[in-house]
């Protein structure tokens, strides 16, 4: 059977082993240690469904139809939970992965009544590219910005363009693509590159997949 030994605690930055955990593909019903531990840190220790502090993990195909012991085929239910789900289908699978996916980008989510008219643009402009498209997605901002020096003259325009939610939120970033000094020495030319982060990526893909994006 697959073992999986990384000790996060030992690393100087165990979020760059978290991809690792979430490799780990197995067809027993053996969890290790380390996958446990994420999902339950994930799931903020606490039962995905209700909230309850009683952790179980659940396959959400099951290993008798073809499921795996994988991070994308685990959730974290409480013992109630869990025995609803294999007595009634409640939730049902499908349900199950929508908690799943809201579950991989529910810290610090975008606040819908705080997005500005320009961050709404974008979102809306991403839920209708393809999922390549939605992965590569960059949007340019450009401009003469007045300033008595480059730095002056970026810091302006970032405030200008603002996106500040989103960028706070983690949904995306904003950075500087070229700046050069026009003659006169007081005028700037100013490009900001705006990508979507992989957070970013899911989120849409979330609205799109629930209906909420019609509220964006």
């Amino acid at each position: 059977m697959a073992k999986l030994n990384i000790d996060r605690g030992q690393l100087d930055h165990p979020e760059h082993f978290d991809d690792e955990i979430r490799e780990f593909r197995d067809s027993g019903r053996y969890v290790p240690t380390n996958l446990e531990y994420l999902l339950f840190e994930l799931a903020g220790h606490k039962c995905t469904i209700c909230g309850a502090p009683w952790l179980e993990l659940h396959h959400i195909v099951e290993i008798s139809e073809g499921g795996e012991t994988a991070f994308d085929n685990l959730i974290v239910l409480c013992p109630n939970c869990h025995t609803r789900v294999h007595r009634e289908n409640v939730p049902s699978g499908r349900e199950l992965r929508h908690y799943k996916m809201k579950q991989e980008i529910a810290y610090e989510l975008p606040i819908y009544s705080k997005l500005s008219v320009k961050e709404k643009d974008i979102i809306r402009c991403v839920a209708f590219l393809t999922p390549e498209e939605q992965i590569v997605f960059t949007k340019r901002y450009w401009k003469e910005v007045e300033a008595v020096s480059q730095e002056d003259a970026v810091r302006d325009y970032r405030l200008e363009v603002g996106l500040f939610h989103l960028q706070e939120s983690g949904m995306l970033v904003v950075e500087q693509d070229f700046c050069c000094t026009i003659l006169d020495g007081e005028r700037h030319s100013i490009t900001l590159l705006v990508k979507l982060t992989g957070k970013g990526v899911k989120w849409v893909r979330y609205l799109c997949a629930t209906g909420r994006i019609s509220s964006i």
